[in-house]
């Protein structure tokens, strides 16, 4: 009687292994099914053609952009410090002064480094002794952007800031504001000359345009272009001579579209 407890135990276990073994690979199967790459999606269309269209906006520019960088030595950290925030004072004045808001003014980077002394003794003796770098003095630095909104005022500007005796001066860069609104003009013309084009190929094969089954965009921002106070003032030349209206330019926009279509 007890032999055929035991066997019915060992039965009933084999039969429960065997029906989690089942589950767990009914369970696998179902994963794997989920995960094919084919579930879920319908059948891909065989046949398609893919056509480029390009769209190009101009648009004459309208904000200027300078970069001031101040620099300022002293024996202290301190001293170097409070040169530059007298510099700085007097530059956020001047462009109060000149109606720019705070906002179109931005604070890029600073900094404060020593500066060293590498001079070694006089060598009479060998081996040569060596001495420490030894700190001379600090270097204070700060980097200013302005974004000046009446672009024809750009060079007034510039010459006001020459004129405070900062001789640091990148720019002006003209550049697009709301470019966004540019970019989109341009990808509607981008997208209306690949239809175009899909159309007349779909006419000479002798198809009928589907579905878009794939759409892809690329594209180049515009090139500002750039004006060095250094070399716009030349050496020797007053910067409180009457600064010229710099030309803005045109800045072109390009949308570069790829759209595939099915046919049928």
């Amino acid at each position: 009687m007890e032999t055929l407890l035991n066997n019915k135990r060992i039965s009933i276990s084999v039969f429960i292994l065997l029906i989690v073994l089942s589950l767990f690979v009914v369970a696998k199967f179902i994963n794997e099914v989920k995960g094919s790459p084919y579930v879920g999606r319908g059948n891909q269309p065989a046949n398609v053609i893919s056509v480029d269209g390009k769209g190009d906006v101009t648009a004459v520019s309208d904000i200027a952009s300078l970069t001031v960088n101040l620099t300022k030595d002293g024996t202290t950290a301190k001293e170097a410090q409070d040169l530059l925030n007298t510099s700085i004072t007097k530059t956020l004045k001047y462009l109060k002064d000149q109606k720019i808001d705070d906002k179109d003014i931005k604070s890029e980077y600073g900094g404060l480094t020593p500066k060293y002394s590498y001079a070694q003794p006089i060598c009479i003796t060998y081996p040569c002794p060596t001495k420490d770098p030894v700190i001379i003095g600090y270097t204070a630095t700060q980097s200013i952007t302005i974004k000046v909104r009446v672009v024809d005022n750009a060079s007034i500007i510039r010459t006001g800031l020459a004129d405070l005796g900062i001789t640091d001066i990148s720019g002006p860069t003209f550049t697009i504001d709301n470019q966004d609104a540019f970019n989109d003009q341009a990808r509607a013309l981008a997208i209306t000359d690949a239809k175009g084009k899909a159309q007349i190929l779909a006419k000479e094969l002798g198809v009928t345009l589907g579905k878009v089954v794939s759409f892809s965009e690329s594209g180049n921002n515009p090139y500002p272009v750039m004006y060095d106070t250094k070399a716009m003032l030349g050496a020797g030349t007053s910067s409180s001579a009457v600064p010229p209206t710099l030309p803005k330019g045109e800045n072109k926009i390009t949308s570069n579209v790829s759209i595939t279509y099915e046919i049928r």
